[in-house]
């Protein structure tokens, strides 16, 4: 399984690293960037120096049998040192956060300094590219170099998969919180493979090595790694992947408040803001469809500013009371009093007559919502309410029959 996950990993690697770099461009001062391009490129250098052509072709070049696992390894160790500082400065401001990265990489540096004196004491003399852990897994030596690297490598995935967990339930952005769980998720899955690594080194003295569980231990690293590279860029481009999503949703919006502004903008042309000068594609960007829906909103709302003085009260008494006879209630009759107020605006308006029998009431504006999206959606259903409620028909219809009534029958 290895032999296909590896070279995947691989060039999910590097695709994430060179995907990042290009970001780093713009943003050359951003420590954070720094740090998760190092991540990235040194998750890369591990897999690509852990395939079994190019690891005994670097144990040729410096002539040291395994001096790619020692790479290899201290790779791992960069990126899970450049990992934990990533969350730190994304948790804490600059100079904080510099203060709580410095411990991580001195940490680092210390277990390369071990990993590297202690390969050069054992002297590993056999080049062994796919199995060099269980190979050398029962001499003292080896099993003090593996314990070490083993120990760094579960805490540094703990504190990653620990602070990626806390820091997404705490973060605003959608897919930067996505990003981070799955990142955390990755983290906690390769602890599979040092765990069945600690197990070979246990059981090494017994000739009970975990051969079998070899691939398992394989595939919790690599199948974690993917996931990490996965989460570390998903805040960049994760985004477009709802884009359909939210065009179809801005559409729909766009396009049942529609009746609704076209009532009002006929009788108030003067709501229509200036256009914006939109090319024929950026129409199918949603940013622009909801940019379009946010002015339906504000026309919407300064149309019923205009007109308030046209409401009828006993248009919208009469669809209150035939709301709650046939058991709305809540918002549902919320909805139907506020649409009422409007087709009975745009009745009056029409008519160029004012209600003048009543005081001029204040513009309804519905429940209180916490930010566009809810006044958004209010405002949907008060157009769905005066597109098809019956109720508020009967209301407008009770204003039309008063209008046309005899004078002396109104009195």
């Amino acid at each position: 399984m290895n032999l296909y996950l590896h070279p995947v990993c691989a060039v999910v690697a590097w695709l994430a690293f060179a995907y990042k770099l290009s970001a780093l461009r713009k943003s050359p001062r951003d420590y954070a960037l720094i740090a998760l391009c190092g991540a990235l490129l040194f998750s890369a250098l591990s897999f690509t120096v852990a395939e079994p052509a190019l690891y005994q072709a670097i144990d040729r070049l410096l002539g040291v049998p395994n001096s790619a696992a020692l790479m290899c390894m201290g790779c791992v160790v960069a990126l899970l040192a450049c990992q934990q500082v990533v969350l730190t400065f994304w948790a804490h401001p600059p100079g904080l956060a510099w203060r709580r990265a410095r411990p991580r990489v001195l940490a680092a540096v210390l277990v390369l300094a071990a990993l590297i004196g202690l390969f050069v004491a054992m002297s590993p003399t056999h080049e062994r590219p796919t199995d060099v852990s269980l190979y050398y897994a029962g001499r003292p030596l080896y099993a003090g170099y593996l314990l070490i690297f083993l120990a760094y490598y579960t805490f540094g995935e703990i504190e990653t998969g620990r602070l990626g967990h806390r820091y997404a339930n705490v973060s605003h952005r959608l897919w930067l919180r996505r990003g981070l769980r799955l990142t955390a998720a990755g983290s906690w899955l390769t602890l599979g493979f040092s765990l069945i690594r600690i197990a070979d080194i246990v059981l090494a003295e017994h000739s009970a090595a975990l051969r079998e569980l070899e691939a398992v231990a394989w595939v919790c690293g690599d199948v974690g790694a993917l996931l990490t590279h996965i989460g570390w860029t998903l805040p960049g481009w994760g985004p477009a992947l709802s884009a359909p999503r939210r065009w179809l949703r801005a559409w729909r919006q766009y396009r049942r408040l529609r009746p609704l502004w076209h009532a009002l903008h006929e009788v108030t042309p003067t709501i229509e803001l200036t256009a914006s000068a939109n090319g024929f594609w950026s129409r199918f960007r949603p940013s622009t469809l909801e940019f379009m829906v946010y002015r339906q909103v504000i026309e919407i709302r300064d149309g019923q500013l205009a007109l308030r003085s046209y409401t009828d009260p006993e248009a919208v008494r009469i669809a209150r009371e035939l709301g709650r006879a046939a058991g709305r209630s809540g918002k549902d009759l919320q909805a139907i009093e506020e649409a009422t107020q409007l087709a009975s605006m745009v009745r009056s308006r029409e008519r160029n007559t004012l209600p003048s029998a009543h005081p001029v009431p204040r513009a309804a504006t519905g429940p209180q919502g916490s930010d566009l999206t809810d006044e958004i959606n209010w405002l949907v259903k008060v157009a769905e309410a005066m597109r098809t409620c019956p109720h508020v028909a009967a209301g407008v219809e009770g204003i039309q029959a008063r209008m046309s009534a005899p004078a002396d029958n109104r009195r």
